[in-house]
């Protein structure tokens, strides 16, 4: 039985989407790679972020610690513009009513996933942040600081490396499928797939 469900923030909880392509774009001014049109969203959905990073960067991927410290820097002076996916609210309340543990693991800054859970005041029991190529660790030290047990903990993520970060990390995971990756993306990886919130909450409480 699933005592702890971990959830994603970016693309799971959150609509980044918008904000993420917008500044996105804008950085590309500033280190010279191409921006992303909006007619080729549903294709690069379908890459693994290390792929689309290389494919969007090319040479520039030497630059890639100072574009993602600007990205993150960006995201935080704007993250009053993200919004939570609807019935994001009900269902952590849900589960916290029931008895669950709800936590956040996420690539994010401390301070950006703070503000999105004050602003909305989610019912999260606690907050872990790390690199964006690097979740497994992070997963890792939050089974290790909060004494979770591996067997009972639930990751739900949106992206093809969120599955492989809970692989290595020992524990189940769930993906949506109305985040950054695609639906083909995700279930090439063999992960169970969710459409909707309500399918999301009846799985985990079945």
């Amino acid at each position: 039985m699933k005592k702890t469900i971990i959830f994603d923030l970016d693309g799971t909880l959150a609509d980044i989407e918008p904000l993420f392509i917008t500044l996105f774009n804008e950085l590309s001014k500033e280190f010279g790679y191409l921006p992303v049109t909006k007619e080729e969203i549903p294709t690069l959905k379908k890459f693994h972020l290390k792929n689309l990073v290389f494919r969007r960067l090319g040479w520039r991927i030497l630059l890639l610690p100072k574009i993602l410290k600007r990205g993150r820097e960006e995201y935080n002076k704007r993250v009053n513009e993200v919004t939570l996916f609807p019935g994001i609210p009900e269902l952590l309340g849900t589960l916290h009513e029931r008895g669950y543990q709800n936590g956040i693991v996420s690539s994010s800054r401390q301070d950006t996933i703070n503000a999105v859970v004050e602003r909305y005041a989610l019912p999260i029991d606690f907050i872990y942040s790390g690199k964006l190529f690097n979740k497994a660790k992070s997963l890792r030290e939050a089974l290790t600081k909060e004494q979770l047990v591996p067997e009972e903990v639930l990751y739900i993520g949106d992206e093809v490396r969120d599955i492989e970060a809970c692989r290595r990390a020992g524990i189940d995971v769930i993906a949506v499928t109305w985040g950054l990756n695609s639906k083909e993306a995700l279930q090439s990886t063999g992960a169970k797939t969710v459409d909707t919130r309500d399918e999301l909450l009846a799985h985990i409480l079945r």
